[in-house]
């Protein structure tokens, strides 16, 4: 106890605990990655066997400063209320420095805190830079530490000396947790909290322009909290800077020092609305227009807020009833009443959008490719998006009242028709609850091997996924049940099992689990993300969503009824053939076209076993022929194909090419004889054929080959691929001078594009062709080209 008591006499003052944390982190920066891991700890212990259960109460009663804490104690029943002061580093804990309302700082370590984060069990091994940590608790995040231990531990440098301490000299003071659940995050609106003055002035000092919000606390004389009309200057400058959760802060704080100060919640509104916090954006609209109706600005948002919250209708009734009251206005000024007219008109415009899309299901589909086309361009210069936030689009979701979840035998839960639903029937345009490209999973995540048997995460953006997910729940944990009903995995107890703590608690683990589960790649059907990226890290990874009503759709390999198209954030499912009353409506996660093994380890990571007649037939196949068949499928890829494909290329054809073709396809056939239609290894050797006909001049021979591929597509519902199958009979058809069947085959071309996305165009449009037409110059520019040298367009 001697050394805890020589270093409380001489323990440093608040000036100097940050600037010596703060060079202790630049040391962490300049230090190489693999000086780093012998800093890198397992924690698998605890310092509490009684851990205590706090009642939080409106008294606080419970509540403990920094300077009551006692040197070697925990300090069980009680809680510490602190924030987030500066960045933050993982060692084996994660390091951070805290304050207390009383202004107090102190060193904290969070031990086991991130490992129920998004960090696979191995990944955490791993070394994470410092802005990397520092997102998990950013800068004034609010914490409530229950059981805080106060001990004597090893000082910041002696943490990065490999060497160990030098005794009594190397000791400093920390308030350490080991138990996950005992770190609460506060929400910022917590009335318990709310009029609870902090003495520092945290936004004095920070750089708001950094790019990853990376702050720095101020060494210099802290300044006392200022009015509510400082309070409002902060946080418009925040605000301007983009920084909307530093000026929610600050606008917070003079709310609870201004009372019902209007400005500052119609600002702090409008700063929930750009971090899409729709709910609390609306309670302070709504304080506002309970005092006075007639607030333009807090009408305005009110609608936005509604808007976000998906209440469209409600919405609508709000933005024309403010724009009924603006034509009776005379007292403010012409060209603000004018500026609000036209925010209110397009905002109306918007809503009533909104509203027919959510509740007919009608789209404007020209207007969707056209908005996704525009904002998947990348930035070439740093992979990141040319427009905001990338392709997430600004559209409503629908869901047909046709089809509802019950109970699926042998399946759980699934989606299963209420009435018979024709063929190509929009039944839901769902949008993601997050999703991450390629281009967005940090760099830190993109250096870990996922290949290496991790138990959960796939990929860095799946990692990435996970944070995202629980970064939303931890901002609305009322939307935790939304996440939680979805399945998690055997090991995991269902969410009807749940205790209410556990309903409104972020669960990292439950998330990963969900996330492993119900992911969708976010890949369009045509490739325009791939090729928007050239090298970009698109091409090696598209990314990961979760949406959440698609996720009960459950999956066979074949016999599908239901097509699904990502375009986006959008989710599009369409009835891809009649599906009668009482009927499971199913998609496909995997191509039917790839091996029983390739498909088994995909759907496995699924928890899926496939009982399709595909599967079911591949698995008591014989092994003589399965060995056959990857023989088979061996010498095309790595032999025939790319000596085809040069031939294509080259100005001589070698026509013993063409026999060696016919031999592949014929014993392909052969070994598929009895399911000739889940022959998926003939489509792509026939596609070549019937392009060998055309290199050697054959064109008559080289078509009834092309409607072959384009049938076996069709019935197979590659849907993705028969759009192409279709244009190579047009084309084969124009080279023969033959246009007018050309130009039926050319059609057919243009609906297979366009029909998965619309739905089926009517007989009796006028306007069919010029929409195809429009969709298949976005989606498809080289086939368009091609088409017009042919007299097609």
């Amino acid at each position: 106890m001697e050394v805890n008591l020589n270093f409380f006499e001489q323990r440093n003052n608040r000036k100097d605990i940050i600037v010596n944390y703060e060079k202790w982190l630049k040391i962490i920066e300049r230090m190489p990655n693999k000086k780093m891991h012998h800093l890198i700890t397992t924690n698998n212990f605890e310092y509490m066997t009684n851990s205590q259960s706090i009642n939080i109460g409106n008294n606080l009663k419970n509540r403990i400063s920094i300077a009551n804490l006692t040197l070697d104690k925990v300090h069980v029943g009680r809680f510490l209320l602190c924030r987030v002061i500066n960045r933050c580093a993982k060692l084996g804990p994660l390091f951070t420095l805290i304050e207390d309302p009383e202004g107090e700082i102190e060193r904290i370590a969070l031990y086991n805190w991130v490992e129920h984060t998004a960090l696979p069990v191995k990944v955490r091994e791993k070394v994470l830079s410092i802005n990397q940590v520092s997102k998990f608790l950013p800068i004034g995040t609010k914490l409530a530490i229950k059981n805080p231990y106060y001990q004597v531990a090893s000082s910041f440098d002696t943490l990065i000396n490999i060497e160990g301490p030098r005794i009594n000299t190397d000791f400093d003071s920390l308030i350490r947790s080991d138990v996950p659940d005992d770190v609460i995050i506060i929400d910022q609106d917590d009335e318990r909290f709310n009029k609870i003055k902090w003495s520092n002035d945290l936004g004095k000092g920070m750089n708001v322009n950094e790019k990853d919000k990376v702050y720095k606390v101020s060494v210099d004389d802290e300044k006392r909290i200022g009015t509510p009309d400082e309070c409002h200057q902060k946080g418009n400058k925040y605000f301007i800077s983009n920084d909307f959760a530093q000026a929610v802060d600050e606008y917070s704080t003079g709310i609870r020092h201004g009372l019902h100060n209007a400005t500052l919640l119609a600002n702090r509104a409008e700063a929930y609305l750009r971090l899409d916090r729709f709910k609390k954006a609306l309670n302070d609209v709504e304080k506002i227009l309970k005092r006075d109706p007639g607030h333009m600005k807090a009408a305005i948002r009110k609608g936005k807020a509604l808007i976000g919250l998906k209440s469209y209708q409600e919405s609508i009734i709000t933005l024309k009833d403010l724009n009924l009251r603006m034509q009776t206005k005379t007292e403010c000024d012409d060209n603000l009443i004018t500026s609000i007219k036209q925010s209110v008109k397009e905002l109306l415009k918007r809503a009533e959008m909104f509203d027919s899309e959510n509740r007919y299901g009608r789209y404007d589909y020209k207007s969707i490719i056209d908005e996704y086309c525009e904002k998947i361009v990348i930035n070439q210069d740093n992979d990141d998006w040319a427009c905001g936030k990338g392709p997430r689009l600004d559209h409503a979701e629908y869901l047909i009242d046709d089809i509802e979840i019950r109970h699926v035998k042998k399946k759980g839960r699934g989606w299963v028709a209420k009435r018979d639903i024709p063929e190509g029937t929009l039944v839901m345009v769902s949008k993601a609850f997050k999703v991450v490209y390629g281009n967005e999973a940090p760099l830190s995540f993109r250096s870990i091997d996922f290949t290496r048997g991790y138990e959960v995460m796939n990929t860095a953006t799946h990692l990435e996924l996970s944070t995202r997910i629980a970064r939303e729940l931890i901002a609305e944990p009322e939307l935790c049940q939304e996440v939680y009903q979805l399945y998690a995995g055997p090991e995991m107890v269902p969410m009807e099992y749940l205790d209410e703590k556990s309903l409104h608690s972020v669960n990292m683990k439950r998330i990963e689990k969900i996330v492993k589960y119900n992911f969708f790649e976010p890949r369009d059907e045509w490739d325009i993300l791939y090729y928007s990226g050239n090298d970009s890290r698109l091409t090696k990874d598209y990314g990961a969503g979760l949406w959440i009503l698609p996720s009960y759709f459950n999956h066979s390999c074949v016999d599908i009824n239901i097509q699904h198209i990502i375009i986006g954030d959008m989710m599009i499912l369409r009835s891809c053939r009649p599906i009668l009353k009482d009927e499971e409506l199913i998609l496909t996660y995997c191509s039917p076209a790839q091996f029983y093994e390739e498909r088994s380890t995909r759907l496995k990571s699924y928890g899926i076993n496939c009982q399709c007649r595909l599967c079911e037939f591949e698995r008591v196949e014989s092994f003589r022929t399965k060995v056959r068949r990857i023989e088979l499928f061996a010498t095309y890829e790595k032999c025939l194909g790319p000596q085809l494909r040069l031939s294509f290329h080259s100005p001589y054809f070698d026509p013993s090419l063409i026999n060696e073709l016919n031999d592949l396809i014929a014993e392909s056939n052969e070994l598929r004889k009895d399911l000739p239609d889940l022959n998926f290894l003939a489509y792509e050797p026939k596609s070549d054929l019937a392009m060998a006909y055309v290199k050697i001049g054959k064109l008559r021979q080289s078509l009834p080959i092309t409607k072959q591929v384009y049938n076996f597509l069709k019935t197979a519902q590659l849907l993705h691929l028969t759009s192409n199958a279709a244009y190579q009979v047009a084309s084969r058809y124009a080279r023969l001078g033959q246009m007018k069947e050309a130009n039926e085959w050319f059609d057919v071309t243009l609906k297979e594009l366009a029909e998965p996305i619309r739905g089926k165009f009517n007989e009796d449009e006028i306007q069919w062709r010029e929409e195809a037409l429009h969709l298949a110059k976005k989606l498809a520019p080289k086939m368009i080209e091609g088409a017009r040298n042919k007299g097609l367009v």
